[in-house]
């Protein structure tokens, strides 16, 4: 972790740079639009999420799949702005299993060992990550070409090798300047984001070949490297963050912090650059998409709060400097339009219907035996209280709060209370969720809301 102050004057300067080269004015949605496509997708992925076996599988702490799913939920919207509303949602789960791995500390090597031979045989992986991934790919991938799909699928795979490399806290070894960009080649999902910006319904990837390829090339390295550059703030004294590109950087190259963050800076620039040279004179469908691809890219990262970046505002905004009156002035306009509170969307939690879900699919218990004797008294059963209080204490807050285990042996208190109300409990229908239909209909709102 560094001890230097953080180099707010070169940030500010490169964030600048960036928002001036890519002509930033997110005019992507209006408000309405915004958060129609946010809920549409939300209650997609969260009614998906609540799956029991689902989340018995993946076993991950609702207080962080509550805040990766609405952080992903975000990043697709704001990105993929003329796909489908049914395709933002399979993107939202797809990316929101790749933030989930991306914070596991499991140790992938003995499920893996037999990986490539279950592959070709057709057989499930034994990864539970893997397993619930491919169960899903065809949700995502009917929605590509064969050319699109292979990049998506493949760059998932070094996604999650970069996953099992970053386990090992690893910034290179010095002199090795090519480990860093290796790396963040492996896990930065550059390929796959690059080609689902294509959906086969809009893009005719055999007629546009050259162009879709130049694109996933080039948006590869666009799209870490801006990730990078903005989220270089929050990651600058987070002992979890400590191999990030700069870093590393640093390490091999024996630079200064000012230094990585410069050269960074020189490839953000530079590949931004060519990517509005290259693509200006092409198909206009294809201009478009990649512009408000990047605009909307940008404009998660300054409103998401994970990033932080409303400190450095608060601290340079009575500044007089031109520079840092044009970062603020920035700041503002994304904000203006990107800024949505999640009340508005990202209702209702995955763990109420987890619970609701999960209440609904109890079997009432046999009724029991009359009392001995002969008397036609019922026994009655105990409390309904009993229930209540068995259910498992929710989180609201959306703060990480530590690293999943993927598959492991954490106790899911949810299935724990179930089982236990189902052998000891005859519940009667006042306390059943909603019936299924209309608790759906409520869940997945209405196709087509806020389609641009």
């Amino acid at each position: 972790m560094s001890q230097k102050p953080f180099p707010t004057e070169t940030f500010v300067a490169t964030v600048v740079q960036l928002m001036d080269t890519i002509q930033h004015n997110d005019a992507n949605y209006t408000h309405d639009e915004r958060v129609g496509r946010l809920s549409y997708a939300y209650k997609k992925a969260a009614s998906y999420f609540a799956q029991p076996h689902v989340r018995e599988m993946l076993q991950v702490k609702p207080k962080r799949l509550q805040a990766a799913l609405q952080t992903i939920t975000g990043m697709v919207v704001y990105c993929w702005v003329n796909a489908s509303p049914e395709l933002c949602a399979a993107l939202t789960i797809h990316y929101t299993y790749t933030m989930i791995l991306d914070d596991s500390e499991d140790d992938p090597y003995s499920s893996m060992r037999d990986f490539f031979g279950d592959m070709v045989n057709g057989r499930q992986q034994k990864h539970p990550w893997w397993k619930l991934v491919n169960d899903h790919f065809p949700d995502v991938l009917k929605h590509y070409g064969p050319f699109c799909s292979l990049n998506i699928y493949r760059s998932t795979v070094d996604f999650f090798e970069g996953c099992w490399i970053e386990q090992y806290a690893f910034n290179g070894y010095k002199g090795s300047s090519d480990y860093p960009d290796f790396l963040r080649r492996m896990n930065g999902l550059g390929h796959a984001v690059g080609a689902s910006i294509w959906p086969a319904e809009m893009f005719d990837e055999r007629q546009l070949f050259r162009e879709i390829t130049t694109a996933i090339c080039m948006m590869e390295n666009w799209m870490v490297w801006v990730n990078d550059l903005i989220s270089f703030y929050k990651e600058f004294d987070d002992e979890r963050d400590q191999t990030s590109l700069v870093n590393n950087y640093c390490h091999v190259g024996g630079l200064a912090i000012d230094e990585g963050l410069q050269k960074l800076t020189t490839q953000t620039l530079r590949v931004s650059e060519e990517l509005v040279a290259v693509f200006k004179d092409k198909d206009p469908r294809l201009v478009d998409t990649m512009t408000r691809f990047m605009h909307g890219y940008v404009t998660w990262h300054l409103c998401d709060k994970r990033y932080r970046i409303s400190e450095i505002h608060k601290q340079i905004c009575s500044s007089g400097d031109p520079v840092k009156q044009s970062f603020c002035r920035y700041f503002d306009n994304a904000n203006k339009v990107g800024r949505v509170d999640a009340a508005e969307w990202a209702t209702p939690k995955v763990d109420d219907l987890l619970w609701a879900n999960a209440i609904e699919n109890i079997q009432p218990a046999p009724e029991p035996a009359p009392a001995q004797g002969g008397s036609d008294e019922k026994v009655e059963p105990e409390g309904l209280e009993g229930a209540e209080a068995l259910k498992p204490t929710r989180d609201d807050g959306c703060q990480d709060t530590g690293p999943n285990k993927i598959g492991g042996d954490i106790a899911t208190e949810w299935a724990k209370s179930i089982r236990h109300l189902q052998a000891h409990h005859r519940i009667s229908s006042m306390c059943k969720a909603p019936a299924h239909g209309a608790r759906n209909k409520d869940v997945t709102g209405k196709h087509g809301c806020g389609v641009v």
